[in-house]
């Protein structure tokens, strides 16, 4: 099975550029790339309604960069593969979810993604108050 959603696609695309350019920052550096996968729920409070996205599926890659490379070539190379086993792996555990579908929460709603999604880099440093920040308020990358 692949994917075939132009936009989940770019979106991964455009994540693990940001990751690799997150870790060429610096050499020897680590970083994460975490996806998320959330449903929508009303919140009823006494004159007002609301709503919230409630996570319900985490996969998060660690991810080190290595000094070494002597060359741009070796740079280069090193830099595609990457970028192909990030990729790889963002697109492994989506095909995975889509596979095993028994702990996936019913639709509640007629949106066509009843399931957002958010893709998050950490940063180098590996801040976790970034990270956290990034993942509790949807839209911020």
């Amino acid at each position: 099975a692949s994917i075939d959603d132009v936009d989940i696609i770019n979106t991964v695309d455009d994540k693990v550029q940001e990751l690799m350019q997150t870790l060429s920052s610096t050499s020897n550096s680590k970083s994460q790339i975490s996806l998320f996968f959330t449903e929508t729920k009303s919140r009823k409070a006494w004159f007002s309604k609301s709503e919230e996205e409630v996570c319900w599926e985490e996969w998060t890659v660690h991810v080190q960069s290595k000094a070494g490379a002597q060359t741009e070539k070796e740079r280069v190379e090193r830099h595609s593969s990457a970028v192909d086993q990030c990729k790889r792996v963002i697109f492994s555990a989506i095909q995975e979810i889509d596979k095993h579908k028994d702990h996936i929460p019913l639709i509640a709603t007629s949106q066509a993604n009843p399931f957002p999604y958010h893709i998050t880099v950490a940063p180098a440093s590996g801040l976790w108050s970034s990270m956290i920040k990034r993942a509790i308020l949807p839209g911020i990358s």
